[in-house]
């Protein structure tokens, strides 16, 4: 018995090129456009109720009210209230922003490892590629964030987004989703499982120019692109599913009399039986010429290379057309909350009414209040009807709240809730245990996203690195600039030739997407603060002020590279020591950063330190040369004891700069008794002549008690500094304790 309706055979028998009765398989599975147009057909007709329950879902977030405006006025029933509150509208925003935040947030996109230069190199110059992919990704606004955006909307909302690229040349990718990508039925989502892909796209006659420039324009068949660009016209489209007939309406696109000639054109990906993929490209209908516009054969070595399936879940039977999104979970539920808050308004225009019933038609007629003052008078011919409304708390509003509940159930799985809903006033035990009950209710889900994220990397990396990459070619002005700055950055081009893209991984963001988790995770990190080194706390600082105030804004407080920046308080400081170190003397200011002076201070007092304990000065050369710098860094640190931010780090000098302060002491002593010794000596020396000394030796003998004198003086005002700074933190304990003291006895 013949089948009446051939699109339902197999498509393999159809129109896919089988193997021989003789064993041999063909070296093309796909010979005639018409094929590739017939199996699309009988996707596309396969899909038809999908397509038309997806446009549903999607007139439901563009806010399409709840009733046919249509019925309602020919029911006779053109004024009840028929609204969309747009609930669906806010839970999808809600649940795409967990992936915002992956895309957005890391400091990176991908990690890549590169297989050139010795090994200890590799790790600053993968460093430097991943940033740097990273800008020429976020900066390219044919990439990103349009198509990122789009590729998150259909993930979250249809449950299926694809990635897909228009050739085998530009890194750029595409997104979109099932009803420009069409599967065979009962096929796993994953890229392996197809055998052969369609996909609908539109190209303008400015881009199909394009791609027939160059004088080798292959694989683009030059006469085929001539001709669809010669049938090109604006007339009117002929709207085949549900969806594009939608998108039109919504776009006004119905009722435009003219517009730009597009070329609708049908990709096909197509495995061969050797296991590599070609990809054909032909007009939506038939021009009259049996050539692709562009035919690639075995271009990629897997469906992987051509498109990357982001599937959300495994659906009811982990089959692709079995995956549902969140505009099918909460559809029913947010169309019931439309229609029961549009009926509680009904309600309660209808309950704040006066309701009047008139005797007869003549009555009606003259219908109408007569205002006096404030007062308002009833005409003759009418009687107030007293009617009792339903209680709505107790009718409507139960229905509105276990939809609002059921309706949020449905999204727990993509956003976690709120964590501080109901009452504002928690303990942070409290707190914790919610930021960890939410953090773990979108963990699962968002693992589905991390695997095709991976291999979308994989692909983009794949593609950018490219020798052959040229400005001319598609998105080749992106990779120019990016090799450009590659090499700014001392990275050798080499290294980023040889990346091995098979190993690149979507950075993975802390709190993978959640706030809460992100949140608590950081709150984790911090409390082991003390058990890091250096470069794991300016890690956590750096990641702390990208959660704060955002990626860009955390440059200012802490750079990627972590290096102390200098201000002009440090370029004078510098030369402070100079001027110290040699005789000089400068006043500490009141207007100077003491932080930024102090560090730069110390610096020469603890080399002289070091070489003092090892015996490479002595103590009197020490105390000689570095007193009175070391004095004016004590000032210095004593005056940023009460900054909190730079407690720590006061600390730290106050007890090295105590150190110091006993070589001084010690050298103070040691210079002192060598001037003694020296004066002594010349005084001596004098007498055993048998007279006076000479005006050389007079003047020997005073500068010797000067300095003899120059030592009692600074030693004298060290002991007093340091009795002064001893009896002020005495001064501030007692202080301290009677304070205390009186506020425990207020408060008794």
């Amino acid at each position: 018995m013949n089948d009446p309706n051939p699109l339902t055979k197999d498509f393999d028998e159809l129109d896919l090129a089988v193997p021989k009765a003789t064993g041999s398989l063909p070296q093309e599975r796909l010979t005639d456009p018409s094929k590739l147009r017939n199996i699309h057909a009988r996707f596309r007709e396969d899909d038809r109720i999908n397509a038309f329950n997806r446009a549903l879902a999607q007139a439901l977030v563009d806010g399409e009210p709840p009733y046919d405006e249509d019925e309602l006025r020919n029911s006779g029933q053109p004024d009840i209230t028929n609204l969309n509150f747009q609930g669906a509208e806010k839970k999808l925003e809600k649940a795409k922003a967990p992936y915002y935040r992956i895309i957005n947030t890391g400091e990176v996109l991908l990690n890549v490892t590169t297989l050139h230069g010795a090994q200890e190199e590799r790790a600053e110059w993968e460093q430097i590629m991943a940033e740097e992919i990273t800008r020429a990704i976020r900066g390219c606004p044919d990439c990103f964030p349009y198509e990122a955006e789009r590729l998150i909307h259909k993930y979250v909302w249809e449950g299926i987004a694809v990635a897909h690229w228009e050739d085998n040349l530009d890194w750029r990718f595409r997104a979109s989703g099932m009803g420009q990508f069409y599967f065979p039925r009962k096929v796993a989502a994953t890229e392996s499982k197809q055998d052969i892909v369609t996909c609908e796209t539109e190209y303008t006659i400015t881009d199909l120019c394009e791609k027939i420039k160059p004088e080798d324009c292959l694989p683009w068949d030059r006469d085929a692109v001539r001709l669809a660009i010669t049938k090109a016209t604006s007339a009117e489209p002929e709207y085949q599913n549900w969806e594009r007939l939608m998108e039109a309406v919504k776009d006004n696109d119905i009722y435009v009399g003219s517009m730009l000639p597009k070329v609708r054109v049908i990709h096909g990906f197509v495995k061969e039986f050797d296991g590599r993929v070609s990809h054909y490209i032909t007009t939506e209908n038939d021009i009259g010429t049996n050539a692709f516009l562009m035919k690639d054969r075995c271009v990629y070595e897997n469906m992987t290379e051509g498109f990357i399936l982001f599937p959300y879940g495994t659906g009811t039977n982990t089959k692709l057309h079995g995956i549902r999104g969140l505009g099918y979970k909460i559809y029913p539920f947010e169309q019931q909350l439309n229609r029961s808050v549009c009926r509680m308004i009904d309600q309660g225009e209808l309950a704040s009414s006066l309701i009047l019933q008139a005797d007869d038609e003549t009555s009606y007629a003259n219908m109408g209040l007569e205002y006096m003052g404030n007062l308002a008078a009833i005409p003759p011919g009418f009687k107030v009807v007293p009617m009792t409304m339903p209680d709505l708390q107790r009718s409507v509003m139960p229905a509105i709240d276990l939809m609002t509940q059921l309706g949020n159930e449905r999204i727990s799985g993509y956003s976690p809730d709120n964590v501080f809903d109901g009452d504002q006033r928690k303990t942070k035990a409290e707190v914790m245990a919610h930021l960890d009950q939410s953090a773990e209710l979108s963990s699962s889900e968002l693992d589905f996203f991390y695997s095709p994220a991976d291999r979308l990397g994989q692909q983009l990396v794949r593609r950018m690195i490219r020798r052959e990459y040229v400005a001319e070619d598609p998105g080749g002005s992106d990779i120019v600039e990016l090799r450009l700055n590659l090499v700014r950055r001392g990275v050798p081009l080499e290294a980023f030739y040889k990346i091995d893209w098979k190993r690149t991984s979507f950075a993975r963001v802390i709190g993978a997407g959640s706030a809460a988790a992100r949140t608590m995770g950081l709150q984790r990190m911090t409390e082991l603060r003390p058990l890091m080194d250096d470069v794991g706390q300016n890690y956590l600082n750096r990641e702390l002020a990208v959660d704060a105030v955002g990626r860009e804004n955390a440059e200012k407080f802490f750079p990627r590279d972590a290096v102390k920046r200098t201000t002009y308080d440090t370029q004078i400081a510098i030369l402070q020591n100079e001027a110290f170190l040699n005789g000089g003397i400068c006043p500490v200011l009141s207007s100077d950063k003491h932080l930024a002076h102090a560090r730069e201070h110390i610096k020469p007092l603890i080399e002289m330190y070091e070489k003092a304990q090892a015996g490479k000065m002595s103590l009197a050369d020490a105390a000689m040369t570095y007193s009175d710098l070391f004095a004016h860094t004590v000032e210095h640190v004593d005056l940023i004891q009460g900054d909190i931010s730079a407690s720590e780090e006061a600390g730290a000098m106050e007890q090295m700069l105590q150190r110091i302060e006993e070589i001084i002491s010690n050298g103070m002593k040691e210079a002192e008794k060598l001037a003694q010794e020296q004066a002594g000596a010349e005084q001596q020396a004098a007498a055993q002549a048998g007279g006076e000394m000479s005006i050389e030796q007079q003047e020997r003998f005073a500068k010797a008690q000067a300095e003899v004198e120059l030592m009692k003086m600074k030693t004298r005002a060290g002991i007093e500094n340091e009795q002064e700074k001893t009896r002020a933190r005495i001064a501030m304990d007692d202080a301290k304790a009677a304070a205390d003291i009186r506020r425990k006895g207020l408060g008794g």
